[in-house]
C-alpha cells in the first residue's frame, strides 16, 4: 500500500511540474526594447541578435529618427498579443538569451528580417542570411546611416549633419481622471489648452511610435474632454 501511495504522489509531482512547465513555456509578452522582452514579471533576451536601443537615433538621408522606438514598435507588432513561447539556446551557441516565438515565427529571426536587428557574432546561420537579405533590400535601419547598439552603448554617435533639424517633444501624454493614458498631436482641437501635468504622471512624447510603445493610446474625446474641464476648474 506505501509503494502505491508513493507512486501516486510521484505521478502528481510530476503532473503539477508539467503543468507548471506549460504554463511558463507560453505567456504573453511585454515588450521593453528592439531585442528585449518581459514575460512573466522576467526579462528575457532573444538569442542571436542586438537591436538599436530605444534612445538611439538613425539617419536616412539627412534626416534623423528614432531608430530605437522604431525597432521596439517592430517587435511590439510581431509579438502582439499571441502568447509567446521560448526556449533555451542551441548547445553549441556563444551568444546568451532565449529563441522566443509567435505561432512558430521566431522574432529575433523577423526582427533580422525587417532590418531593425544585427545578427551576433556566431548567431544561427538562418539568422545571418536574413541580415544579408534585409542589407540587400536597405529595409530598416540598413536604409541610411546607423551606428552598431554595441558601440551606440559605448557612446559613439553619428557626425550631425549640415540642416539636419533637431528633435522636436511636442506630443503631449495625458491622463484622464479614470485613468485612461492618452496623448494629443498639435494639430487637436484641445492641445493648446491642456498642460502637462508630471505631477499626474504625464509627460512629452517625441512622436506617436513612442507614445504608443509606452501603451499611451491616440486621445478618445471623451478623456480629452475630462482633462480639460478638470484643468478649466483648478484654474478658476
Amino acid at each position: 500500500m506505501r509503494w502505491v501511495f508513493i507512486a501516486a504522489l510521484i505521478v502528481g509531482i510530476s503532473a503539477a511540474i508539467e503543468r507548471a512547465v506549460a504554463e511558463n513555456a507560453s505567456s504573453p509578452a511585454t515588450v521593453v526594447d528592439g531585442d528585449t522582452l518581459e514575460i512573466n514579471g522576467e526579462t528575457v533576451r532573444l538569442y542571436g541578435i542586438d537591436a538599436p536601443e530605444l534612445g538611439q537615433f538613425c539617419l536616412n538621408g539627412s534626416k534623423r529618427y528614432r531608430c530605437g522606438y522604431e525597432a521596439a514598435l517592430t517587435l511590439k507588432n510581431l509579438a502582439g498579443s499571441a502568447l509567446v513561447e521560448c526556449q533555451s539556446t542551441p548547445v553549441e551557441a556563444n551568444n546568451f538569451g532565449q529563441i522566443c516565438s509567435v505561432d512558430l515565427v521566431d522574432l529575433a529571426e523577423a526582427m533580422l528580417r525587417r532590418g531593425y536587428a544585427l545578427a551576433l557574432p556566431n548567431a544561427l546561420a538562418v539568422y545571418r542570411k536574413a541580415e544579408r537579405d534585409a542589407k540587400q533590400s536597405r529595409l530598416g535601419i540598413w536604409r541610411g546611416e546607423f551606428i552598431p547598439p554595441a558601440d551606440w552603448r559605448a557612446g559613439k554617435r553619428l557626425e550631425i549633419h549640415e540642416g539636419e533639424l533637431s528633435q522636436v517633444c511636442d506630443i503631449k501624454g495625458i491622463v484622464s481622471d479614470s485613468g485612461q493614458r492618452v496623448y494629443l498631436v498639435a494639430s487637436d482641437p484641445d492641445y493648446k489648452s491642456i498642460q502637462i501635468d508630471e505631477s499626474r504622471g504625464e509627460k512629452y512624447f517625441c512622436s506617436d511610435d513612442e507614445a504608443e510603445l509606452a501603451s499611451w493610446r491616440r486621445w478618445p474625446k471623451s478623456a480629452v474632454r475630462q482633462r480639460a474641464s478638470v484643468q478649466l476648474n483648478q484654474s478658476n
